[in-house]
């Protein structure tokens, strides 16, 4: 789903000539860059059952060509665990950054790479800062101080918290206040390209508020976010995951389809998101947890989490537990998927800028009312940042 904001001719010269005009008149501007590359062994489960593919009733073939029946979880005869995958990864981060005459901070950055999070341009003051941005983080997920909660697993899984709606996910705007009393407010505003019949957006305009406070050692957030589905959308896409809420609601099988939907993100239903975190430091430990719950009328998404990290000498130790569960109609039944990841984690520094991490995470999944089966998901990363 795509949103899109335009501009007039006008205005977007006059936006562009004020930016240029004025930053000759800048009392500083620097340019810096950041980068990462990193090298990676992963150990995993050679097959395992897809929740996002719940509707096969088959058997799916990974890349490794293994299969796995997608309703018991079991592997196929003759099928092992993998061998060490190597994979490599970089990303390439800039910012040009400065005050203008006026006293107005502006900021332009970009990335490439893994984990882009897409140019943004941020004016900052008294006001806090305004950020313009495809896509990035928004007021729920800037609000919360835990840990997401987004361990790796074999396969889709759950994928942890949900920290956006899907109507989130195109050109957002984010205001974040100045501190006041040690506490922080955000706000994001997505908004659709027209609130009228020919509205093709899959969801009118988004808002999503949050804040978060720190007293002493401890910081408590929460955020809440709400989507509205456009009735009016009349892409193939949206008719298609309209036509799988309508077998939903008539009983008649549809559901299952639904669920894959909304493990991708694409629930085509109002969306309500809340979610509420804490972090705080006891001595030597960093402990954090969090909750969050996505509602629509289809089916709920609540996960929660716990985490521990510490430090013994020279490595960082970090355990999570996750549990995510998803609720969904199937006919005129209530069903539901139900995930448990635990992991742990150790990690170095090598060096200037080099640092090795290795982590074991295990997950455990029941979908509908299958008996639960159990992958794991190991990995020994290098990891060079400049």
């Amino acid at each position: 789903m795509d949103k899109k904001i335009l501009l007039s001719g006008a205005a977007a010269l006059l936006l562009a000539g004020s930016m240029f005009a004025t930053s000759a008149s800048a009392s500083a501007i620097s340019v810096s860059h950041s980068g990462e590359a990193s090298l990676s062994a992963t150990f995993q489960d050679a097959c395992s059952a897809n929740p996002g593919n719940l509707n096969d009733g088959g058997a799916d073939a990974n890349e490794d060509g293994d299969t796995v029946d997608t309703v018991s979880g079991a592997c196929e005869s003759g099928d092992s665990d993998d061998m060490p995958v190597w994979a490599t990864a970089s990303k390439l981060e800039w910012k040009a950054s400065g005050t203008l005459a006026n006293g107005l901070g502006i900021s332009i950055g970009g990335g490439a790479g893994a984990e882009e999070a897409g140019d943004a341009i941020t004016l900052s003051g008294a006001f806090g800062s305004l950020t313009f941005e495809n896509g990035g983080d928004t007021a729920v997920k800037l609000a919360l101080p835990n840990s997401q909660g987004d361990l790796d697993v074999t396969g889709a899984g759950i994928g942890g918290h949900t920290v956006s709606t899907p109507g989130s996910a195109g050109y957002n705007i984010n205001w974040a206040s100045p501190s006041i009393g040690g506490m922080d407010m955000y706000v994001t505003y997505t908004p659709s390209s027209d609130n009228d019949a020919t509205n093709q957006d899959a969801y009118m305009d988004t808002i999503a508020v949050g804040a978060k406070m720190q007293a002493g050692d401890i910081t408590i957030g929460a955020g809440w976010e709400t989507a509205t589905y456009n009735t009016n959308v009349s892409s193939g896409q949206a008719n298609a995951c309209a036509s799988a809420v309508a077998l939903d609601a008539a009983g008649s099988g549809g559901t299952l389809a639904h669920a894959d939907a909304m493990f991708e993100g694409g629930i085509c239903e109002d969306v309500t998101l809340m979610g509420i975190g804490a972090a705080m430091n006891v001595s030597d430990l960093a402990l954090n947890a969090g909750y969050t719950k996505a509602d629509s009328d289809g089916g709920d998404v609540t996960t929660y989490n716990i985490g521990l990290g510490t430090s013994v000498g020279d490595y960082s130790l970090a355990l999570d537990y996750v549990n995510s569960t998803l609720e969904y109609l199937y006919g005129l039944a209530d069903n539901k998927t139900t995930e448990t990841v635990i992991g742990v984690g150790i990690s170095t520094n090598l060096g200037d800028g080099v640092d090795f991490g290795v982590q074991f995470n295990n997950q455990s999944v029941k979908v509908i009312d299958t008996a639960a089966h159990s992958n794991y998901h190991a990995q020994a990363k290098l990891t060079i940042t400049y």
